[in-house]
């Protein structure tokens, strides 16, 4: 599982390295305002929509080559980015390296839920902490090779992805063919992913998180800006609130595994909310540090651990099929929430009201869990 942590480390560097320059290399290939944010949002957008029907070849085809196959077809469109000709080409390119994260990351999923059969939480503290780290190197890294060149960043993300190619050819276990009875109707897949109402229940815990990470990774450092936090300290904010997520996810699942998973996630809901007033009020730098680090802590407690009770709910023959349903349904709250602060924004004019919306899931969250959570029945004591 380590291994599966390492490659999944290099794989989702891989992905946020050319984040930083996107936007002046959009302009320079002569996207104008408007297409700025197609190029930029192409790559998030396409693996929510793709990962929806991806997640059946995790069940039809072996993870490992699935991964592979991610890998080199990242790797491709991040090479292409370097020599774009043109931002619609360059649009074009991103979406194809949408595609590659939305093949890879049900089978990564897929294969952490066979692994953690005995220990779930740990194991998907491993694949979420490193992808933790990789979102605070990432764009760190993107902008110190930006200074040899707008198009470097996305050299370095091609070598990255061949690096993860090879990761995965040498650490990863070559998997069987899965043998399962179903076809491949998306109409069937989703009757199973959502044909219990728990997994309702660990949607909208997910969704508690994600709902508001979208709109706080946006009105954060708006706010910051407009009460004056320099660059540097805006980059603290955001790099902090990343490191948090990683060591919390570690940590928290090994916890989860041993004293349960149900007060972790009532806990972690009042504590979303908690960081949404400290935020709603945040006039300096130490209350938007401290409401964005909180935020982060319940956000990485309750997306990590919906996984967990997702998993063990999800038939195994078909949980690669059920993890990218359930992985696309849940990142559709990325796109929604920021639309919805945004709307309310430009009603008010501020930022505040925003900040208490990014919460509103939670609230709701906190209620449900607190009354409908299964109890915990089976706790690792070793």
């Amino acid at each position: 599982m380590y291994g599966v942590g390492l490659m999944a480390f290099v794989l989702f560097l891989s992905t946020l390295v050319g984040d930083p320059v996107l936007p002046d290399l959009s302009q320079l290939l002569g996207a104008g305002a408007t297409e700025i944010p197609i190029v930029v949002s192409a790559s998030l957008a396409t693996v929510v929509i793709v990962q929806f029907f991806t997640g059946i070849l995790a069940d039809r085809y072996p993870k490992r080559v699935l991964i592979l196959v991610g890998a080199l077809l990242g790797s491709l469109s991040s090479l292409g980015c370097a020599i774009a000709p043109h931002w619609i080409v360059l649009a074009a390119l991103r979406v194809l390296g949408g595609i590659a994260d939305a093949i890879a990351m049900p089978a990564l999923l897929a294969i952490t839920a066979s692994l953690g059969t005995d220990q779930p939480g740990k194991f998907f503290g491993i694949l979420r902490g490193s992808q933790g780290l990789s979102f605070v190197m990432g764009p760190a890294l993107g902008g110190l090779f930006s200074f040899v060149d707008l198009r470097t960043p996305f050299v370095v993300d091609g070598v990255l992805s061949l690096l993860a190619f090879f990761v995965a050819l040498i650490l990863l276990k070559d998997t069987e063919r899965v043998k399962s009875a179903h076809n491949l109707s998306v109409l069937g897949s989703l009757k199973q992913v959502f044909s219990s109402a728990r997994i309702y229940l660990y949607l909208l815990m997910g969704i508690s998180g994600m709902f508001g990470f979208g709109i706080l990774r946006s009105f954060v450092p708006t706010q910051a800006q407009l009460i004056g936090v320099p660059a540097w300290k805006i980059g603290a904010i955001l790099s902090g609130g990343a490191l948090v997520f990683s060591f919390i996810s570690y940590v928290m699942g090994t916890l989860s595994d041993t004293f349960g998973r149900r007060p972790f996630v009532v806990v972690a809901q009042v504590i979303i909310v908690f960081s949404g007033i400290i935020l709603a009020w945040g006039n300096s730098f130490t209350m938007l540090f401290l409401g964005y680090g909180l935020f982060c802590v319940g956000e990485t407690i309750t997306y990590l651990l919906c996984f967990v009770y997702a998993t063990e709910s999800f038939d195994p023959e078909r949980v690669g099929t059920a993890m990218g349903v359930f992985d696309s349904v849940m990142d559709l709250s990325l796109f929604v929430g920021p639309l919805l602060a945004i709307s309310i924004h430009k009603a008010i004019g501020q930022i505040a009201p925003t900040f208490l919306l990014a919460v509103i899931p939670a609230i709701l969250a906190f209620f449900v869990t607190a009354t409908w959570l299964p109890r915990d029945v089976r706790l690792n004591k070793t």
